[in-house]
């Protein structure tokens, strides 16, 4: 039986926690409306390191990333700070973008502040974030993150699709992801 007035897919949706928990969400994007943005994709994800120099490496011996560029800018005034959400005594050491093979990009960010937290935040804090990476051969992935003796948080789930993943974490703390999909 279908309540009047809510859309049959979001009830539909309302079988699985976390569809019924995202069904309000989405529910506006089921209309063949115009989007306000029109994207045509990802360009690059931006995360805070440690050491830019250190993960760039990092990444190149983990999944043969390339530098594209590696700057060292100039002092930022307060009020970029303000607007940025920057604490007053933060600088931006460093700032390197690597690529991967298919083009997608990570920008590494290395502030020097000294009331910055340099704890990882838990997965559940506002804020928290991954990089999931499509890749290839479970098996011989889990083995190469482990010889690389980086801590695996789990072995890789199968979904019902054929599909696999599985986390870890980087030197410095953050999550990442590895995707295989149902015909690998």
């Amino acid at each position: 039986m279908v309540k009047r007035g809510i859309p049959l897919a979001i009830l539909l949706a309302a079988a699985t926690p976390v569809a019924a928990a995202c069904a309000q969400e989405t529910s506006r994007f089921d209309d063949a409306s115009t989007p306000a943005l029109e994207v045509s994709g990802i360009d690059h994800v931006g995360i805070n390191v440690p050491d830019a120099g250190k993960a760039a490496a990092f990444f190149h011996d983990l999944i043969g990333t390339r530098v594209v560029s590696d700057w060292r800018p100039a002092p930022v005034d307060r009020q970029w700070k303000r607007r940025f959400r920057w604490r007053a005594g933060a600088r931006l050491r460093r700032l390197t973008m690597i690529e991967t093979e298919d083009g997608s990009k990570i920008e590494l960010f290395e502030y020097a502040s000294p009331h910055a937290s340099r704890r990882q935040p838990h997965e559940d804090d506002a804020g928290a974030t991954h990089i999931a990476l499509k890749a290839h051969d479970p098996a011989r992935a889990v083995a190469m993150v482990k010889a690389m003796g980086l801590p695996v948080l789990n072995e890789p789930v199968t979904l019902s699709d054929g599909s696999r993943w599985f986390y870890f974490l980087t030197p410095w703390g953050s999550q990442i992801e590895l995707v295989f999909t149902a015909s690998q």
